[in-house]
């Protein structure tokens, strides 16, 4: 069991380490997963064709020139400089957001068709209680 401990003890620093965050004056880098859905986090190059390698191939893009900024971010000297480079990436990476969700939701409206068709006060319910009911009004043959 000490041996147990002591490996830990030895080991926790390193793994704390790698789980560093650059900081600049109360500023964190950018990391990609704060912009890409949870599917899309760890995209690789999409091979083939079909619905879905067209959205991995459009989030792959996205993280490829998130990376190439936050690589252009990093060779900036002044810290002033790095922490408006890293805002400025931050604010293109929740327009890109925004436009690809407002992209994704007039695709459903299109392939939803025309909301009136889908009116709750439009519906044959009505007619429907008619003609559950016009069998109850006829003349019973068999009295």
């Amino acid at each position: 069991m000490k041996k147990f401990l002591i490996i830990i003890a030895l080991f926790l620093p390193v793994f704390a380490v790698a789980d560093e965050v650059v900081t600049l004056d109360g500023l964190t880098e950018p990391q990609w997963t704060d912009f890409a859905p949870p599917a899309f986090a760890d995209v690789s190059e999409p091979k083939g064709l079909g619905k879905l390698n067209e959205t991995a191939a459009y989030w792959y893009q996205r993280r490829m020139d998130f990376e190439s900024g936050i690589q252009n971010c990093r060779d900036i000297e002044s810290n002033d400089e790095k922490i408006s480079c890293y805002q400025q990436l931050k604010v293109k990476q929740y327009q890109e957001n925004s436009d690809y969700n407002a992209k994704i939701e007039a695709q459903e409206r299109a392939r939803m068709g025309p909301q009136e068709m889908y009116d709750r006060t439009d519906t044959m319910l009505p007619i429907g209680t008619y003609l559950n009911n016009f069998t109850r009004f006829q003349p019973n043959e068999l009295r």
